[in-house]
């Protein structure tokens, strides 16, 4: 049965208490600017309240708890209830004006709604279209969708202006909303202290002017599907890559995420040989660039209390690349190869690299022309960006109605981009990989085996 959404609301919630006026302004920092101007979309879904639990079923009475207790959060991370200074978009005006927060009904059941429904349509349980924008009239920093089904199962979906912090970032909020909602006064790890200064103090933005060419995009529909790694799946990748006799000695335990990025990344160069065919050169080179969090890797510059969190950007990109002459059939052999070279895209980032190198070279290209800009970008359009969410707590967001039955991406944020989570059992892990329609079709049998169409599980 087809879902159709009616909008109940749509209003501004802003912070509990005003921001004080030494706090209005808020600098982004080198690694902030350094973001795509687009919003983090992430979906939250939840089935039915129990029946014995203290919580109201009402949703117009669960609705109004969840506006009061956003509102209080707000008051801790105000820059998310601001807006970007028109003037020079590097700063953001802690004005309170607050965060869109938009009430919607389904006529369907949550199970009716998701399951076997294609994966464009999830987007209607945002307040906007992540990619385009065309509905943040209020030019909010983040704008949260809470949808009723007729069960009383519920989804919350969430934008978040990519500029202001990671994902790292709102999952952390989203945790401090909810232990607000479910009025947990205890500090835990889910309810941690934003620290907003840590990120403009150790990579503060360059004193010159900014020109920022818009992104270069591909033509061609691009889609997004679902790839499962269960638990046996993963040791059998693992088992493979200490056993290949191309691995090092220093990778005999190598970690999910990296095993699991070395596998895709073969898939790709296949994808890559099969575009090839029929021609002259046999020689393919690909590159891959994985989102490293930083906050581990810079703790030693600034000690943080232990209950602090670092909010903003706080990632940077790690570089991998390969070449083979072999044709598509030999590819297998390329796997052991591959797993150390992704391990050293993410362990080589450290403190000497972001500061020394990584810095340095992203101020550069800040610093450069439009046209150079623009020509990076063009050296990248062949790229694969993988980014991974595997230790977020993202199922502990407990509203006080229970763990989401699931969460995931939504959406196709572009090209040749792989998002990695652990599936909800904590036992494998789900690869969300965007591309061009048409290359679908050219990857393995093998690899499109593991694709799944139920994108949640209800």
């Amino acid at each position: 049965m087809e879902a159709k959404i009616d909008i109940i609301s749509r209003e501004l919630i802003k912070p509990s208490r005003p921001t004080p006026i030494d706090r209005r302004g808020f600098p982004l920092s080198l690694l902030d600017q350094s973001e795509p101007p687009a919003f983090i979309p992430i979906l939250f879904l939840y089935q039915k309240q129990l029946p014995n639990s203290k919580i109201d079923l009402d949703p117009s009475k669960r609705t109004l708890h969840l506006k009061q207790s956003l509102s209080e959060c707000l008051s801790e991370f105000y820059p998310l209830a601001g807006k970007l200074r028109p003037d020079d978009e590097l700063s953001v005006d802690c004005d309170d004006s607050g965060v869109l927060f938009v009430e919607a009904e389904v006529n369907v059941s949550l199970a009716e709604a998701v399951n076997n429904a294609p994966f464009e349509s999830f987007g209607q349980y945002l307040p906007f279209d992540p990619y385009i924008n065309e509905g943040n009239d209020d030019e909010a920093l983040l704008a949260i969708q809470i949808t009723w089904f007729g069960c009383g199962g519920c989804a919350i979906g969430v934008c978040l202006f990519h500029r202001v912090a990671d994902l790292i970032s709102l999952i952390t909020f989203m945790n401090s909303w909810a232990s607000e909602n479910r009025g947990d006064s205890t500090k835990s790890s889910m309810k941690l202290t934003p620290n907003f200064d840590l990120g403009r103090q150790l990579f503060p933005m360059p004193e010159f002017p900014i020109i920022l060419p818009p992104v270069a995009l591909k033509e061609g529909k691009k889609v997004c599907k679902r790839f499962i790694f269960n638990k046996e799946k993963l040791t059998e990748l693992k088992e493979l890559a200490i056993s290949s006799p191309s691995s090092s000695s220093l990778m005999k335990n190598p970690t999910r995420v990296e095993v699991v990025t070395a596998f895709i990344w073969k898939q790709l160069i296949k994808l890559e040989q099969a575009k090839n065919r029929g021609t002259a050169n046999k020689e393919t080179t690909s590159r891959i660039w994985h989102v490293v969090n930083l906050r581990s890797r810079i703790s030693s510059l600034v000690a943080l209390p232990s209950d602090e969190f670092p909010f903003g950007n706080h990632i940077i990109l790690g570089p991998a690349s390969f070449t083979s002459s072999k044709n598509q059939d030999e590819t297998d052999d390329d796997y052991g190869d591959l797993v150390p070279l992704t391990s050293n895209a993410i362990r080589t980032i450290n403190e000497d690299y972001v500061l020394n190198r990584a810095v340095p070279l992203m101020r550069g290209l800040l610093n450069s022309s439009v046209t150079e800009q623009l020509n990076h970008q063009k050296t990248m359009a062949s790229d694969w960006l993988f980014s991974s969410w595997c230790r977020f707590p993202i199922y502990e967001v407990d509203f006080g109605w229970g763990k989401p039955v699931s969460v995931g991406p939504v959406g196709t944020p572009g090209f040749n981009v792989v998002a990695l989570k652990s599936t909800r059992n904590e036992e494998g892990i789900e690869a969300w990989i965007s591309m061009l329609e048409a290359e679908f079709a050219l990857l393995p049998d093998e690899f499109l085996s593991l694709a799944a169409a139920d994108y949640f599980h209800a």
